[in-house]
């Protein structure tokens, strides 16, 4: 009887080892799949990669000083140390980061920036290539934009040295050194919203019994223009489409600047709610030279009379300025 039971125990224990066995096997293949999954998904790159901004730049080459020029023109800001600009042309190319001697950046009043901000709207970053590069006259020039956090080319495009012709309307967003800015938000507009008359505009709010303003720079290169500075001109006109929401508003103000001073140049008038007025202006005794012209700034200001602030705002649907010499 006490053998019996002793290979009857013999027998437990022989099938306790089998289901052991196969339970650790089972834990040691969960396991292996554990640290294969913890090291797949926690690879930050292979489930959430990097985001590369949706910004708008525009480009250019600055013939008077041989530099090149990119603007934030809308979108996403980009982090300065995250920018890297390769430069192709003749064969050769070049990169540049924020942080080298040839590299500087503005915002849109002039003021230089450190490396170690945000590239936002209205700022400039201006490249002196000639350490690494030269760009000749007739040759294109390559241009790439990377962000380097997600080693994308966010812009590729192609400028020419050579000097452009003289367009009919030469509007802020003609050259991209032309800036839009809302003294009432103290935002900077997109210069393109007043590139052309369509259906896109500037939509500034008129608070009660408060004047308000939108403030227009050209950036006008005369020398990318190929105008010669002792030119005078014969004719020089500025032309506005504008309306406004609410009757409220009754007259905008409109004002230009030409380097040495300001001069009003009366009121815009309107007759219905949302209508728009085609104002054209001959402001040849104003701007009569080519540094006039380059320093030409326009500014329409407009106030609200009513009690209610709901609804009131108004809009420019083009700004532009023709020349003649």
């Amino acid at each position: 009887m006490e053998g019996k039971k002793y290979r009857a125990l013999g027998q437990d224990c022989k099938a306790v080892s089998e289901v052991m066995g196969a339970v650790l096997m089972i834990s040691v293949v969960v396991l292996a799949f554990s640290a294969v999954a913890i090291t797949v998904f926690s690879d930050g790159e292979a489930v959430d990669p990097p985001h590369t901004p949706h910004t708008n730049l525009r480009e250019n080459i600055n013939t008077s000083e041989d530099t090149v020029e990119i603007f934030h023109n809308g979108g996403e800001e980009i982090d300065f140390e995250n920018i890297r600009i390769i430069l192709r042309t003749g064969g050769k190319q070049a990169e540049f980061n924020m942080s080298e001697s040839a590299v500087k950046i503005f915002d849109p009043k002039g003021n230089q920036l450190s490396s170690d901000g945000v590239f936002e709207l209205g700022n400039r970053i201006v490249i002196d290539p000639t350490s690494k590069i030269n760009i000749t006259s007739g040759n294109a020039v390559d241009l790439y934009f990377v962000h380097t956090a997600s080693d994308q080319v966010i812009q590729k495009t192609t400028l020419w040295r050579d000097v452009r012709d003289l367009p009919y309307w030469i509007t802020p967003h003609t050259f991209p050194a032309g800036t839009a800015y809302d003294n009432y938000t103290k935002t900077w507009l997109d210069t393109e919203l007043v590139d052309k008359d369509d259906d896109e505009s500037t939509n500034s709010f008129i608070p009660q019994k408060e004047v308000i303003c939108e403030n227009f720079t050209f950036g006008i290169n005369i020398e990318e223009l190929g105008i010669p500075e002792s030119a005078l001109f014969s004719n020089v006109t500025l032309k506005i489409i504008s309306t406004r929401h609410d009757n409220s508003a009754k007259e905008m103000e409109l004002k230009i600047y030409n380097g040495s001073q300001w001069t009003s140049l009366g009121l815009i008038s309107f007759k219905g709610k949302d209508e728009y007025v085609v104002t054209q202006c001959n402001i040849t005794k104003y701007v009569k030279t080519p540094i006039e012209l380059k320093n030409f700034e326009v500014e329409i200001s407009a106030d609200g009379h009513a009690s209610d602030n709901s609804g009131k705002y108004f809009m420019i649907d083009f700004v532009g300025v023709h020349v003649e010499y």
